[in-house]
C-alpha cells in the first residue's frame, strides 16, 4: 500500500494555513482518518476524504490541493495511474511515498515520480507516526528554500562564470565528518559556492554544469585547493580536509601543482583526501595511474565518492590505492526501512572492511539514521544532522571545541588570526613585520582595500582585525560594524588620545590609544589581544564542568536534542543548565554568548 504526499511550498502552508488544502484518496476509511487526526495535529487544516479514484479525478480536476495523500490499491483505478496521468501534471513540487507492502512497488512508484520531475521525492513508512511525518516535512522545507535560493530567473551565463573566478566570487563552505564511535570531529569535505553581486549565494549543481561545459574544472579545482589549504593552514593545527577531483584534471600532469600548493600554505600532504566518482575511477588511462601513483607516494589520499552508483567493478577498485569509500546517500536515506538498502550498504561495508579502508556514509539527515549506521559499524558520519556546510569561522570554533575536549586545553585556541587594514601601506607593513615578529603562534593577513578585507573575512576564519582612526572611514563601505558582529571578530583601533571617548560605547571595539611609536603601538596591542584572551578564560572557569560541557555544545551550534544525545541528559535539564549558563555570564541569547566565547 503506497500514499503520496504532495506539497506545493511548505513554507506558505504553515503561514496561510486556512487556505491550505489537502486531499486524502484511501478507501480505507480507519487509515484515513488516523492520517486526517495526524495532519491536524500538526495544523494542516481543509482536509478532504475521497474513498474511490473516480471522486479523486473529481476533485482534482475541480479544485487546487496544496497535499494529496493517495492509496495504490484503489479498486477502479489505482493510485499509480493516478500519479501518472492526473497529479504530475499539475502544479505541484514534492512528492513523498507512505508504503507498508511491495518494496519492489513502492521502489518502481519512487523512481517513476523520479522521472516525472517532481521537485522532491522521498519515502515515508508504515506505521508512520507524527514524528516521522514531520520529519518529512522538515526535509522538504529544507529543500524547498534551497531550491527558492538557487532557482535563478535568468541561469548563469559564460560571462558570469568568467567574472566568477576573475572578481572572487567564489568561496567555501566546509562540511565536518564525525567518527561514529567516539564523535571525534575527523575531517571536513570543502564545498564551493558563488556569491553572485545580483542573485546571491548559488550552489554547485547550478554553475558546475557550466564550468564543464566550458572546460574550466581545471581551474575551480586549483582555486578550491589553494583556498581550503590557506584557510586550514591558519588554524594552528592540522585539519583533514577533502575536495573534489574529476579525471579530466587526472588526465594533466596535476601532482607537483598539488604539491606545491600545499607546501605554499604549509599544509601537509598527509592530511588532504582527493575524491574521485566511482564511475570516473572505472575510467582509466595511463596518465591518470600516473598521477595516483604519484600522489599516494607523497601521501595524498584518494576516496571513492558516491559508491554504488557508477560503472566500476570491483576489481577494478582494489587495484587503485583508495584510502576511503563514501556510501552515496541514495543508499543512506530511507536505510532504516528498505531491506535493499541495508543490505548494499552492508556490502560496502564489508566490502571496505576486508580491504582495510574507511568506510563514510553521506546524507545522513536524522537521530534513526544515525544510530542505525554506527549500529551496522561504519566509521565515519557527513550529513546535516552532526553538521552542515559551515563558513570557515564557524568551522574554526567547531575544531576549538573538539580539540579543547580531547586534550583537556584551555578553550581558546592558542592559533589567533589577525587582519591588518591600515590604509599607509608603509605603516601597515611595518605594523606586520613587528607584530610577525612578537606573535609567532599567530597568522597575520594584510588587507590592502576595503574588497580584499571582505574577501578575507569571507575566507578566513579572523579573530581580529587591527586598523587606526585614519583608515576607518573607507571602512563605512562595507559596513564595518556589521561585518564584526556577522564575523565575531574584535576590532583593534588605533587612536589619538582626543578620538577615544568618542568609540568607547561601539560593541567588538577594542581602543589602543597610540603611544608616539610604532614599537609602543605594538606592545599595547599585544597586550590587549591576551588582556581579552585572559578575562574570557576567567569567565568561562566560573561556570562548573558540567555547564562547561553545555556551553562548549552550544558554542559549535548544536540543539538541545543533540547536547541531551551526547551528554546522556534529557533535554529539559540541558534547557535548564543553558539557563543558568547565560544567567552567570550575563548574556541574553546563544548568539551573545557565541560572541562572548566563540571568536577567540
Amino acid at each position: 500500500m503506497i500514499h503520496v504526499l504532495i506539497i506545493d511550498s511548505l513554507t506558505t502552508i504553515k503561514k496561510s494555513k486556512h487556505a491550505m488544502n489537502i486531499l486524502i484518496i484511501e478507501s480505507d476509511i480507519f487509515q484515513s482518518k488516523k492520517l486526517k487526526s495526524i495532519l491536524l495535529e500538526i495544523n494542516m487544516c481543509e482536509i478532504i476524504i475521497v474513498n474511490n479514484a473516480v471522486l479523486a479525478i473529481k476533485e482534482l480536476q475541480q479544485n487546487h490541493f496544496d497535499l494529496i495523500f493517495c492509496n495504490i490499491d484503489i479498486t477502479d483505478i489505482d493510485g499509480i495511474t493516478i500519479l501518472f496521468k492526473f497529479i504530475h501534471n499539475k502544479e505541484l513540487q514534492n512528492v513523498v511515498l507512505i508504503s507498508s507492502g511491495n518494496e519492489n512497488i513502492s521502489q518502481l512508484t519512487y523512481d517513476m515520480c523520479n522521472q516525472l520531475n517532481y521537485k522532491h521525492v522521498s519515502m515515508l513508512y508504515k506505521p508512520f507516526d507524527i514524528t516521522s511525518l514531520e520529519r518529512i516535512l522538515c526535509r522538504i522545507t529544507k529543500e524547498n528554500n534551497e531550491l527558492h535560493l538557487n532557482e535563478i530567473d535568468k541561469p548563469l551565463s559564460s560571462i558570469d562564470i568568467i567574472r566568477a573566478f576573475s572578481e572572487n566570487w567564489i568561496f567555501l563552505v566546509y562540511q565536518p565528518q564525525f567518527d561514529f564511535r567516539s564523535g571525534d570531529l575527523l575531517a571536513v569535505e570543502a564545498l564551493a559556492r558563488i556569491r553572485h553581486p545580483i542573485y546571491g549565494d548559488i550552489e554547485p549543481k547550478v554553475f558546475i554544469p557550466i564550468i564543464e561545459d566550458m572546460g574550466l574544472m581545471s581551474h575551480l579545482f586549483h582555486l578550491v585547493l589553494d583556498k581550503a589549504t590557506s584557510a586550514l593552514g591558519t588554524f594552528g593545527f592540522n585539519v583533514k580536509l577533502s575536495i573534489n577531483i574529476t579525471k579530466n584534471i587526472l588526465q594533466e600532469e596535476i601532482c607537483d601543482l598539488i604539491l606545491n600548493i600545499c607546501r605554499k600554505n604549509n599544509f601537509a600532504n598527509s592530511d588532504l583526501t582527493l575524491e574521485l566518482t566511482e564511475e570516473q575511477a572505472y575510467r582509466r588511462t595511463p596518465t591518470l595511474l600516473a598521477n595516483l601513483a604519484r600522489l599516494e607516494l607523497n601521501n595524498i589520499k584518494l576516496s571513492i565518492d558516491d559508491f554504488g552508483t557508477g560503472y566500476a567493478s570491483l576489481d577494478q577498485l582494489i587495484n587503485l590505492p583508495v584510502a576511503e569509500i563514501k556510501i552515496d546517500k541514495k543508499f543512506i536515506s530511507g536505510i532504516c526501512h528498505d531491506y535493499k538498502r541495508q543490505q548494499m550498504t552492508k556490502l560496502s561495508l564489508f566490502l571496505a572492511q576486508s580491504l582495510g579502508i574507511n568506510c563514510v556514509a553521506e546524507g545522513v539527515e536524522d537521530k534513526e539514521t544515525w544510530e542505525y549506521l554506527r549500529e551496522l559499524g561504519i566509521d565515519v558520519c557527513q550529513g546535516y544532522y552532526t553538521g552542515k556546510p559551515l563558513p570557515i569561522h564557524e568551522l574554526k570554533e567547531l575544531y576549538n571545541l573538539f580539540i579543547e575536549t580531547k586534550k583537556n586545553q584551555p578553550l581558546i585556541c592558542k592559533n589567533t588570526t589577525i587582519l591588518i587594514f591600515i590604509d599607509n601601506s608603509l605603516s601597515m607593513s611595518a605594523l606586520e613585520r613587528l607584530l610577525s615578529k612578537e606573535l609567532t603562534d599567530y597568522s597575520i593577513i594584510t588587507a590592502s582595500n576595503t574588497d580584499s578585507i571582505n574577501y578575507t573575512l569571507r575566507d578566513y576564519p579572523i579573530n581580529y582585525i587591527i586598523s587606526d582612526s585614519l583608515s576607518i572611514d573607507k571602512l563605512k563601505d562595507i559596513n564595518w560594524e556589521s561585518k564584526l558582529n556577522d564575523n565575531n571578530v574584535s576590532l583593534l583601533l588605533l587612536v589619538e588620545k582626543d578620538d577615544n571617548h568618542s568609540i568607547k560605547t561601539i560593541n567588538n571595539i577594542i581602543p589602543v590609544i597610540k603611544s608616539g611609536t610604532l614599537q609602543e603601538d605594538v606592545k599595547k596591542i599585544i597586550y590587549n589581544i591576551k588582556k581579552s584572551k585572559i578575562s574570557l578564560n576567567l569567565e568561562y572557569d566560573s561556570l562548573s564542568k558540567q555547564e562547561q560541557a553545555v556551553t562548549k555544545l552550544l558554542i559549535a551550534g548544536f540543539t538541545n536534542k543533540y547536547i541531551a544525545r551526547e551528554l546522556d541528559l534529557n533535554e529539559k535539564t540541558i534547557s535548564t543548565y543553558k539557563k543558568r549558563v547565560l544567567n552567570k555570564l550575563n548574556v541574553k541569547s546563544t548568539v551573545e554568548l557565541y560572541q562572548v566565547l566563540g571568536n577567540n
